[in-house]
């Protein structure tokens, strides 16, 4: 029985990649673990897209604030650069690239503050070079237990937490490798990435 590993996805504990998708992007740079499943369905479905005569008020309205997604795919493109030297075809180097595009299009789409994602990648490349490598479970226990407590002192719930691990199950259906990264690096027990995931999460309307 392993004990938990993450606050934000405390039945995933960080394993070793499988499929030919898994295998691209195995490395503590970016890599992929599928969560086992949602506990509710997105709220986001076919419906929410945007009808036929939306389209030219979008694009022309006046008050639309520009994405910059420049800042996200860097930290994204520094990802896909180590990669390069990877004997596999440069299969790594695509799937991140592939998950960078993906991120930035469900971001834009949704009307995802692109300083707040921006944000949110800092501190995954921040913790990334913290701790290179597998962590180990006593180190996997101990983020654990130090995200749950700022958790508590900062009066989050366990409800609120449970429509933050939604949205980045989600988004690794979108992104794949969101999970991965967020486990291996411990930045996903992060309070700065966890208060940014129940923001989003309430602002797309998780609940």
């Amino acid at each position: 029985m392993s004990d938990p590993a993450h606050v934000l996805f405390p039945n995933d504990t960080p394993q070793a990649a499988t499929d030919k998708t898994d295998s691209a992007l195995s490395s503590p740079i970016l890599t992929v673990i599928v969560p086992n499943k949602a506990t509710e369905p997105s709220p986001h479905t076919e419906k929410d897209a945007a009808k036929p005569g939306d389209v030219a008020s979008t694009l022309f309205k006046s008050d639309t604030v520009v994405f910059d997604a420049k800042p996200i795919a860097e930290v994204f493109d520094g990802f896909a650069n180590s990669a390069i030297s990877d004997q596999d075809g440069g299969e790594r180097f695509r799937a991140i690239e592939a998950a960078r595009d993906s991120l930035i299009a469900d971001a834009k789409a949704h009307g995802t503050d692109a300083v707040a994602l921006a944000d949110v990648m800092a501190v995954v490349k921040e913790r990334q070079a913290d701790g290179l490598g597998e962590p180990t479970p006593e180190q996997a226990a101990q983020r654990m237990t130090d995200g749950l407590e700022a958790c508590s002192a900062e009066g989050i719930t366990d409800a609120d937490l449970n429509i933050a691990r939604r949205l980045i199950a989600d988004l690794e259906i979108i992104s794949p490798g969101t999970i991965a990264t967020l486990e291996r690096s411990g930045a996903g027990n992060d309070i700065r990435l966890i208060r940014t995931a129940i923001k989003e999460a309430r602002r797309r309307g998780y609940k």
